[in-house]
């Protein structure tokens, strides 16, 4: 009795003073954490990145998958990724150590293909990964969450979306085609109008039940166009009138976010996804801050 009356005076106390809690151990914990897995991340792409190797690591998901296959059906368990729970971004998880695990070694970044306007990645690479190799080239992914951490095979076979799926869709909407590893053990590529454009409809949703992702292509494509304003009114007057607040008739921009530096100067920064002719892709997306601020000196 009096153990448990100690554990709700406990509990209430962390409940009163969970400011107190969020930045004395939450967050030093959480910048922990977050350092981490970055040193992780730099070590993979250090010693273990090898884009290369793709085809020789599929070979090896296959394989592992074809010697489950030869288990006897009564006894075999159900396959599932090696990727640890705690990995995960989502809420639910199950108990792997009852699962056959395959591993998915497949952090990497193929191929950037910008005769096509494509981009082709292995599962595991991150949002924050595809972000850093996207934008210096003047690019970005059409679907680009906020959560850096979240892997686009994830999203890919679970769902995606950002604040501007209303102009492009879900992210599953900017994938090209997927290379899935089936039960069977063969490899198939899935578009949208190939043989395999059931899978294509079916695998966003199906968090993995229906193949092992080994590789995604995907549209990355942007144009930006940073107006600078003077003038409160003014800043505020164009944000209702591209944003459509005044005329919901006009057309809007994919992207539309603007920088206050004071009370009357301001960035407005207006994204639409675009074809870019090849001689301008290098002016696509790469202005940083100091090109939002000096924009008032032209």
């Amino acid at each position: 009795m009096g153990g448990s009356s100690l554990y709700q005076r406990a509990g209430r106390w962390l409940e009163d003073h969970r400011g107190l809690v969020v930045v004395v151990v939450v967050l030093p914990l959480s910048l922990l954490f977050h350092l981490i897995m970055e040193l992780r991340l730099w070590a993979i792409r250090k010693f273990v990145s090898a884009p290369e190797r793709h085809e020789e690591r599929v070979r090896e998901v296959q394989k592992q998958v074809l010697l489950w296959n030869k288990q006897s059906p009564a006894t075999r368990r159900h396959m599932c990724t090696a990727r640890p729970n705690w990995q995960s971004l989502s809420t639910t998880f199950f108990r792997k150590d009852l699962c056959h695990k395959i591993s998915l070694p497949l952090y990497d970044i193929l191929e950037l293909r910008e005769s096509c306007m494509s981009v082709v990645v292995e599962p595991l690479v991150s949002v924050g990964q595809a972000t850093a190799f996207l934008t210096p080239r003047g690019y970005t992914l059409a679907v680009c969450l906020e959560v850096a951490e979240a892997t686009l095979g994830g999203l890919a076979m679970g769902v995606g979306m950002t604040t501007y799926s209303h102009k492009v869709g879900l992210y599953q909407e900017s994938i090209i085609a997927y290379e899935v590893v089936l039960g069977d053990g063969s490899r198939v590529r899935v578009t949208r109008d190939n043989q395999y454009s059931d899978l294509y409809y079916t695998l966003p949703w199906s968090h993995g039940t229906l193949g092992f992702l080994v590789a995604l292509e995907l549209q990355p494509h942007l144009k930006l166009e940073y107006i600078p304003v003077r003038g409160k009114k003014q800043y505020c007057d164009m944000m209702r009138r591209l944003s459509g607040a005044l005329d919901k008739s006009h057309p809007t921009p994919d992207y539309l976010e603007g920088t206050v530096f004071s009370k009357e100067e301001a960035v407005i920064m207006v994204g639409n996804f675009a074809d870019v002719p090849p001689n301008e892709t290098h002016k696509v997306g790469t202005a940083g801050w100091a090109y939002v601020r000096l924009a008032f000196m032209c």
